[in-house]
C-alpha cells in the first residue's frame, strides 16, 4: 500500500539535471555518447513533476496524460520516457499499443537515445538484453542501458551479471541514482547488507521521499542490521507523510519489540490484526511474544498463555504459509507449542478465538 500523501520522488534540480555522464563501461574502443540533454522548457518538465506525483499515488491513468506532454516537450530527458513507457506498459488498454507505436516509429531516429527506448520494448528480455548489449558496443558510457541491461539480468537470475552491469552504470555516471537503488535491492537480495545499506543511505539522500525504497531501507535494517533507532526514525518519518500500510505497521512493531518492548509491541501487532483480521504474522507474533518473551514466570505464564493460544489458533486459521518460516511453525512449531499450553491448561475452548482474546492485561 502506498502512503495516501503524495510523495514527490524527483526535485526539481534532479528533473533538469543531465542525465548520463560520457564516461566508459566496459572493454573496446567506444566513442562517448551525447545521449540525453538537460530540459529547460517549463512546461514540460511541470508536466513531469505532475506526472510522477500521479505515479506516487500509483494512479498510472492520471499520469499518462501528464507524461505523454513531458516526452513531447522533454523527450532527451531520458527519466520522462522512461516514466512514461512504464506507465504505459503497466496500464495495458490502449495505453500500451499507442506508446509502443510511438517509440518503435521511424520518426524517432536511430540516435542512442532512441535506440535505448525501443531496446526497452523488445518483447523478451533475450531481445531487450541483445538490443541494450549492441548499443553499449557503440555508446560504452551511455549509463542508463547499462542499468536496464543489470534490470533484465536481475529479472532473469543472472545476479552477479546484474551486480556488474549496475555498478558500470554508476561508474558511468555517479549520478543515476536509480541504478544506485536498483543495487541496493540487488545486494540486499545476495544478503550483502552492509553494502546494500550505504547504496540505499547514498539513494535515499538524493531522494528523501522515496517511500517504497524507504520501506526497503527499513526492513533491512529492522530485520538484518539491528539499527533500530535509525529504522525508528525512518518509520515516523514515513507516518508522518501518510503511510498507515500494514507491512509499515509490522516493521514498527518488529523495530520496538527488538528495542526491548514486548508489551507495546504485542499492543502494535493487535493493531495490525484490528484493521486486517487474519493476517497471518501479526498473530503468530502475537502468540510468540505472549508465549516464549512476556511469559516470564508460572504466573506471567498462566496470564499469558491463553493470550499465546488463541493468537497461536488465529495463526493456523489464517491460511496457506507466505514463507518457509511459516510453514514450519505451521506444522511443527505451533502445533508443540499448542500441545505444551493444553498440557497445562487443559483443552481450547470450543469457540474461534477473536482479536479481544489477545489484548494485554495492564500488568503484562
Amino acid at each position: 500500500m502506498r502512503p495516501r500523501a503524495a510523495l514527490v520522488l524527483l526535485s526539481l534540480a534532479a528533473v533538469s539535471a543531465a542525465c548520463p555522464s560520457t564516461g566508459g563501461g566496459g572493454g573496446g574502443a567506444r566513442r562517448p555518447t551525447a545521449a540525453a540533454e538537460p530540459c529547460d522548457d517549463e512546461a514540460g518538465l511541470a508536466a513531469f513533476r505532475a506526472g510522477r506525483a500521479a505515479l506516487a499515488r500509483q494512479d498510472d491513468a492520471a499520469a499518462l496524460p501528464h507524461l505523454r506532454e513531458a516526452v513531447a516537450r522533454c523527450g532527451r530527458l531520458v527519466r520522462a520516457p522512461v516514466a512514461y513507457q512504464d506507465a504505459a506498459r503497466r496500464r495495458g488498454g490502449a495505453a500500451a499499443p499507442a506508446m509502443v507505436a510511438y517509440y518503435r516509429g521511424a520518426a524517432n531516429g536511430d540516435d542512442a537515445l532512441s535506440t535505448y527506448l525501443r531496446a526497452r520494448l523488445a518483447e523478451t528480455a533475450y531481445a531487450q538484453a541483445n538490443g541494450l548489449r549492441q548499443l553499449l558496443e557503440e555508446h560504452g558510457g551511455f549509463a542508463w542501458a547499462h542499468l536496464s541491461l543489470g534490470q533484465v539480468n536481475r529479472r532473469q537470475g543472472r545476479l552477479s551479471e546484474a551486480l556488474a552491469d549496475l555498478s558500470l552504470a554508476l561508474r558511468s555516471d555517479s549520478s543515476l541514482v536509480e541504478a544506485r537503488l536498483e543495487r541496493a535491492r540487488l545486494l540486499a537480495e545476495l544478503g550483502r547488507d552492509k553494502e546494500a545499506a550505504v547504496d540505499f543511505e547514498a539513494y535515499l539522500q538524493a531522494r528523501p521521499d522515496d517511500a517504497g525504497a524507504a520501506r526497503d531501507y527499513v526492513s533491512l535494517m529492522v530485520y538484518r542490521l539491528g539499527r533500530i533507532e535509525a529504522a525508528l526514525e525512518w518509520i515516523a518519518r514515513l507516518q508522518q507523510a501518510g503511510d498507515d500500510s500494514i507491512a509499515l505497521q509490522m516493521d514498527y512493531a518488529a523495530a520496538i519489540w527488538r528495542q526491548g518492548s514486548p508489551g507495546p509491541a504485542v499492543d502494535a501487532y493487535v493493531r495490525i490484526l484490528e484493521a486486517a483480521p487474519g493476517h497471518a504474522r501479526a498473530a503468530l507474533n502475537v502468540g510468540l511474544l505472549y508465549y516464549e518473551v512476556l511469559a516470564v514466570d508460572d504466573a506471567a505464564r498462566a496470564r499469558c498463555w491463553p493470550k499465546a493460544r488463541a493468537a497461536f489458533r488465529m495463526f493456523l486459521a489464517a491460511g496457506a504459509a507466505a514463507d518457509g518460516n511459516e510453514q514450519f511453525e505451521r506444522t511443527l512449531a505451533v502445533p508443540f507449542r499448542l500441545q505444551r499450553i493444553e498440557e497445562q491448561l487443559g483443552p481450547a475452548p470450543a469457540r474461534a478465538p477473536s482479536v479481544d482474546d489477545l489484548r494485554r492485561d495492564a500488568d503484562l
